[in-house]
């Protein structure tokens, strides 16, 4: 690098790489929240017993809520990092740190736990893994490790060299394996209603809420009843298989077209998961009894397969081999999820500037990948993972909240950032004058996402011990940090510095009185919902004097044509309000023009326009563009 005398070079900052498509992006989904089946399915079955469907679709609240709450924030800020960035943009540093600080356990220990998973499906075809022990000395002790351990910390290294090589790399292994599972999921569901449903079962089953004994580990809060609270307890299981949507939202910077693909993705992954969670849970039970599908914790689907008279013994290999795929590529997301979070909020200055760096070369956080990799690899040798849905879902949970919060504040204080795709559903309130817009999915995710999270803060004493544990930990490491580098702890200078992809742009439409047929059809196709669109007509005095009366009935007439196109711009999705003035259209549109009060004037006029011919609007062009060049558009019906 060379350097002119008299002046600082300064390093050119390398930017992540856009190698991601829609389907990409849905399987970055997908994978995280798809291999959770291969657990969840008989952990909640355990508990919930015949309610397990019940159990899975009250968990889902949290799901739909947040993925559409992730699909929203996304495209309008496409950052990596997901929750953190939006928690600093709604609120202040402290918010986005914890957000991130919630998740990056998450995806750690991800990493490590489909790891063994990925290994224990590959017992199936090596069983020698599950008898074999290792043991080594180091520094005079004498250190015992299982197969299963070290073929998993051998997994996670692999998948640190190809997140290294580059995200398309890794994307094109999440594509692969997630087709692979979506087809053998549907074609066993499929199957298991035409050749195993048994309808009286499911009758029979369906009536059973909640494990009627107790269990030693759940903290009962009374001593009757358990089937209940063993429901309840399972609720807060089946939110773990459904932890990963935000990993959608963390590729945000390598995404094409951010502001397609991301909903697009997140939609698909919403109604791809529920179907196989929701549906297998429910086909499950009229195939074989709860009992049986939750006494096969570490395999429940392959004891659904087994139940297909005729075929399920030759589908178990197939089984055994998707269930390998999707924990593979599970334990994937783990790694391009948490090295992701740690580079942004490297970059947001929440975390050193030294995780924020990206290779020249291969366009990767290198850095986060290989030492969160590793901490993944090592945990993933060390095995013992039992409190891991405790921790999946504290930390999840709270960051889902965070993120339904944020939506919400931000739709109040961000009005200006274009939305290319918004949650539906909103409710408008007017307080003191103020207009209030609240989605209403997002404020069911608010409660729901609270209410699982107190459920685990009840039942799980583990969980409520590592999780109120790590949540200090961060919280000390950042009020260090922030010493050290002279910030106080609650800044929001870094949330103003996130801006939007693009704002919303007010354009002033000039109409005719007389002409409304094609001015929306003109509009609709020249434009979209970033322009705030002002409709005016003008009722001209220049060239005669007009009665009070007949003025005041002209203006009436010209406001009810605007409503009108307003009504069906609006149908489309753009914001528009509509004015009529009386008097000169000259000083009129000169005033509103040089006004900063809109981005750009837009004229619409016939295709016939010819020069020399113009009258009334067309003169327009020429005034607009003597007196505001800049904010002219011209637009041909």
């Amino acid at each position: 690098m060379t350097s002119v005398e008299g002046t600082e070079s300064k390093p050119t900052k390398v930017s992540l790489k856009r190698d991601i498509g829609w389907f990409g992006s849905f399987a970055m989904g997908y994978a995280d929240v798809g291999a959770d089946i291969y657990v969840a399915l008989g952990l909640v079955a355990a508990y919930a017993a015949g309610w397990a469907p019940v159990a899975f679709i009250i968990a889902s609240v949290t799901y739909i809520a947040t993925g559409l709450a992730y699909a929203e924030l996304a495209t309008a800020y496409p950052y990596a990092g997901g929750a953190h960035v939006y928690a600093m943009k709604a609120f202040n540093d402290f918010a986005g740190f914890l957000a991130g600080w919630l998740v990056m356990l998450d995806y750690t220990v991800c990493t490590a736990l489909f790891a063994i998973a990925t290994t224990g499906y590959l017992t199936f075809f090596f069983p020698v893994l599950a008898l074999t022990t290792f043991t080594f000395t180091i520094l005079g002790l004498q250190v015992a490790v299982n197969a299963i351990g070290l073929v998993a910390f051998a997994i996670v290294l692999v998948l640190i060299g190809i997140n290294i090589a580059g995200i398309k790399e890794a994307s094109t292994l999440n594509m692969t394996m997630v087709a692979l599972n979506i087809v053998v999921l549907s074609s066993i569901m499929v199957l298991g209603m035409l050749l195993a449903f048994n309808l009286d079962l499911f009758g029979v089953q369906i009536s059973i809420r909640g494990a009627p004994d107790p269990f030693g580990h759940i903290a009962y809060i009374w001593s009757t009843n358990y089937g209940d609270q063993n429901f309840l307890y399972a609720v807060t299981l089946a939110m773990s298989s459904f932890i990963g949507i935000e990993s959608i939202a963390q590729a945000a910077e390598e995404t094409k077209r951010p502001d397609r693909t991301i909903p697009r993705a997140a939609k698909m992954s919403i109604v791809s998961v529920l179907l196989f969670a929701v549906g297998l849970s429910a086909i499950s039970l009229g195939m074989i009894s709860w009992a049986t599908l939750g006494a096969n914790l570490e395999d429940p689907v392959s004891a659904l397969v087994q139940s297909i008279a005729g075929i399920g013994t030759t589908l178990l290999p197939i089984v055994a081999f998707t269930g390998f795929a999707i924990c593979l590529v599970s334990s994937n997301t783990g790694v391009i999820g948490v090295s992701r979070v740690v580079f942004s909020m490297g970059n947001f200055g929440l975390l050193p500037k030294w995780f924020s760096k990206v290779n020249s070369r291969t366009r990767t956080p290198i850095r986060t990948i290989v030492v969160f990799g590793s901490i993944g690899a090592v945990m993933a040798l060390i095995g013992q993972l039992d409190w891991v849905a405790d921790l999946y879902n504290f930390g999840a949970l709270l960051s889902y909240l965070m993120v339904n919060v944020s939506l919400i504040v931000l739709r109040q204080t961000d009005t200006e950032a274009h939305r290319s795709w918004e949650v539906p559903l909103a409710i408008r309130l007017n307080i003191n004058e103020k207009i209030y817009e609240i989605p209403i999915p997002s404020l069911v995710g608010i409660i729901a996402c609270s209410s699982i999270w107190l459920l685990v803060i009840i039942f799980h004493p583990m969980g409520r011990l590592l999780g109120l544990s790590w949540t200090g930990i961060g919280i000390l490491i950042y009020v260090l940090y922030r010493r050290r580098i002279g910030k106080p702890l609650f800044s929001r200078d870094i949330g103003s510095s996130i801006k939007a992809m693009t704002y919303k742009m007010n354009a002033l439409v000039l109409i005719r009185p007389e002409e409304k047929e094609t001015i929306v059809d003109s509009l609709q196709s020249s434009f979209d919902t970033r322009f705030r669109f002002t409709l005016m007509s003008i009722i001209s005095t220049d060239k005669w004097k007009l009665p009070l009366a007949m003025a005041s009935e002209y203006k009436t007439l010209a406001s009810s044509d605007l409503r009108s196109i307003s009504a069906e711009l609006k149908s489309s999705g753009f914001e528009t309000k509509e004015v009529v003035h009386v008097g000169s259209p000259k000083k009129i549109v000169t005033e509103a023009a040089i006004s900063d009060q809109y981005d750009f004037v837009i004229v619409v006029r016939g295709k016939a326009f010819k020069k020399g011919k113009r009258e009334g609007y067309d003169d327009m062009v020429s005034l607009i563009s003597t007196i505001a060049p800049g904010k002219l558009m011209v637009v041909r019906r």
